[in-house]
């Protein structure tokens, strides 16, 4: 994320139009909240009703959703809440969030959580505590102990494979690594195609890091704890597959659904969503989907507000819009108009959601990400965090590239770490 300097000045000239109210504004009337999102369809629909609904259920607050350019995005709130007239709201995950608290650009929602219980409203401590406790460290995992964000909706990685050659080869969708590498050799051995690609490697590497009970971060010493023998050995593991042609690295085409669809790879791990987009090619098989390799951590994808600062008017605004979309109904609503699921306990039971998780169409994903929700986590979103992520990825790829021993990778991979951890 760039930081604030000169090019703040260049916002006032995008042409976007800043309605909201600066911190010197005098408030003569209802309080404008604005959000900024680049959604379209579906999900723009219903985020509009969602304002309008709330907007209609009281006086004091308006919330405004604006539309904005998916190109330069990030860049164009960033500098724009800098400078005080931003957004109230944006969606993106928990690793975003950090960027702007740790410059004082988010607001940390816990004094107004405490004040509503004071007055005996408790709805939103109530939807917090509703999370599944592993998924908990996504909210409560600041730094400094504060919540600056919240899940709208969850996803997650699926395991997506050509079922033709599989009931073939008389295979099973893996439940282990183990069982991934025996099924990747017999598909190369018996069909000349990588048998997996990795359509969300920084996730998979999480994953067995945490199946290895190697820890993550440790927050307090800010450094990690998984660059031990056994990281050198998923790294030498995964770069063996890749050199054997059990697995393949990089994508043949543009992307994994594709590769799959066209009969270049037999099955891939990827994002829930991509049920939408693999179109099996006539005569390359059948598409099958099945719960990815869980054991006892699921890396769940929770993407939902993030509390941008303004005035504090507008800012306890922001929170009641908010409370408002994740109360039970209409937290299933915005779930289901993102084709996702509902991460809060307290909208289990809601008949609407019910009845939308039983009428699943078979070719949703869904289900297999709901499988695994029991052992779903998250990881502390602390300063460095995000470079953690980048740097497990880049440093296999130059093991697998063959450029650094994965003794070295796991070395350099400790400092990028620690370092990014401690703001160097």
């Amino acid at each position: 994320m760039k930081k604030i300097g000169a090019i703040i000045c260049s916002v006032l000239m995008l042409g976007i139009a800043f309605t909201g109210c600066s911190k010197k504004d005098k408030v003569t009337g209802p309080v404008t909240v604005e959000i900024w999102h680049t959604y379209n369809g579906q999900q723009a629909a219903a985020l509009t009703d969602m304002a309008d609904r709330f907007n209609a259920s009281q006086s004091k607050y308006v919330v405004q959703v604006l539309n904005q350019d998916y190109s330069g995005f990030a860049d164009t709130v960033y500098n724009a809440v800098a400078n005080g007239v931003g957004p109230s709201i944006i969606f993106n995950y928990g690793t975003t969030a950090v960027d702007y608290a740790n410059e004082d650009l988010a607001i940390d929602i816990t004094k107004y959580i405490n004040e509503d219980k004071k007055k005996g409203d408790s709805l939103m401590q109530d939807i917090i505590d509703s999370l599944p406790e592993a998924m908990k460290t996504d909210v409560l995992g600041f730094e400094d102990g504060g919540i600056y964000y919240l899940p709208g909706c969850t996803t997650g990685p699926v395991f997506f494979y050509n079922k033709t050659i599989f009931d073939e080869l008389g295979l099973n969708p893996p439940k282990t690594w183990d069982e991934l590498e025996a099924v990747a050799k017999t598909i190369y051995e018996k069909k000349g195609i990588p048998g997996f690609h990795s359509d969300g490697l920084v996730d998979n590497l999480q994953e067995m890091i945490m199946h290895n009970g190697l820890g993550y971060i440790d927050v307090k010493n800010k450094k990690v704890t998984f660059c031990t023998d056994k990281m050198v050995e998923i790294y030498q593991w995964y770069a063996d597959m890749c050199k054997k042609g059990y697995f393949i690295f990089n994508t043949v085409g543009r992307y994994a659904s594709e590769d799959l669809a066209n009969g270049d790879i037999a099955s891939f791990s990827g994002s829930c969503v991509n049920d939408q987009y693999i179109k099996m090619v006539e005569g390359k098989g059948e598409l099958g989907m099945a719960p990815w390799i869980a054991g006892d951590f699921y890396t769940a994808w929770n993407r939902g507000p993030i509390f941008l600062h303004r005035d504090e008017n507008v800012n306890r605004g922001a929170y009641e819009f908010v409370k408002f979309m994740l109360s039970p109904e209409n937290a299933v609503k915005w779930a289901m108009a993102n084709s996702a699921l509902c991460p809060y306990g307290t909208s289990a039971n809601v008949p609407e959601y019910v009845e939308y998780l039983n009428n699943l169409p078979s070719t949703s994903a869904l289900p297999y990400v709901q499988a695994n929700l029991n052992v779903s986590g998250s990881f502390p979103n602390v300063t460095g965090s995000a470079t953690v992520r980048k740097a497990l990825e880049e440093n296999l790829n130059y093991v697998v590239d063959g450029k650094i021993s994965a003794a070295d990778a796991v070395k350099a991979l400790e400092k990028a770490c620690n370092d990014a951890l401690n703001g160097r």
